[in-house]
């Protein structure tokens, strides 16, 4: 027992001890030292606001404080600026470290394109529904209809008459023109020799419709349509008068 005691007090045990203790000094300085650099204390950056900004001016402000900006999304509001941060992440205020992606939501600088997706014989309440929550400015107009009577003519933009799968931007000025039946008659006019839009034309400036279209077989491509007269109609202008709305149905060939 006496010479367990004198080796453990002597002194290359206690060198032995020493030695040990230095190396765990080390080893943990060491490691303090690396969990140190590794965090980098000297790159914290705090996140400064930037919602509201115009986004180069968003961009230019990260990257000074050595922050990457990314550009996430952007949404549309007719309202908002266009081009302007809506929203970021990390939030304003967020401390961070130097080299940290700030992901930017922006308000769009152009509206997003949406189909009319409306057809003749819609219910016309259902069909100004769609077109509002699809962002379209829209404009009513009622034109003698016997058969459409409350249901979409036709979806218009300055007089020209669109088709279901057109596509405009969102916030286009639009015409729902809806079919209303007026208790009155009207004389039926003499359509021979007009092309096809100035007869739609003609008849809407009487109280009337267009319906049904033929074309002769002599018509081959857009161009010849385009071309195209009316060279006969049903009712003919000498039936004389009509319910206000009634379709008429008309015949074209080449001129």
């Amino acid at each position: 027992m006496r010479g367990l005691l004198d080796f453990i007090l002597s002194k290359a045990m206690l060198k032995a001890i020493a030695g040990i203790g230095v190396a765990w000094v080390v080893i943990l300085g060491l490691t303090w030292c690396g969990m140190s650099l590794n965090s980098r204390p000297w790159s914290e950056r705090t996140v400064p606001e930037v919602e509201g900004m115009m986004k180069d001016s968003a961009f230019k402000v990260l990257e000074e404080l050595d922050l990457m900006p990314i550009h996430l999304d952007s949404v549309y509001n007719s309202s908002a600026v266009p081009g302007s941060v809506i929203e970021q992440s990390p939030a304003a205020g967020s401390d961070v470290k130097s080299g940290r992606p700030v992901y930017l939501t922006t308000f769009r600088v152009t509206p997003p394109s949406e189909k009319i997706g409306v057809e003749e014989g819609q219910d016309a309440r259902l069909a100004q529904s769609l077109l509002e929550r699809k962002g379209f400015k829209l404009k009513i107009k009622t034109e003698a209809n016997t058969e459409l009577d409350g249901k979409v003519v036709r979806v218009e933009r300055n007089g020209n008459s669109l088709s279901p799968d057109d596509r405009l931007q969102r916030g286009t000025s639009l015409t729902l023109v809806i079919g209303k039946v007026l208790n009155k008659d009207v004389r039926i006019p003499w359509l021979i020799g007009l092309d096809l839009a100035d007869a739609t034309k003609t008849l809407s400036s009487y109280s009337l419709s267009l319906g049904y279209v033929e074309y002769g077989d002599s018509l081959f491509t857009r161009k010849d349509t385009l071309h195209a007269l009316v060279v006969s109609q049903f009712p003919k202008s000498n039936a004389g008068f009509v319910k206000a709305g009634t379709a008429i149905d008309l015949f074209l060939e080449k001129p």
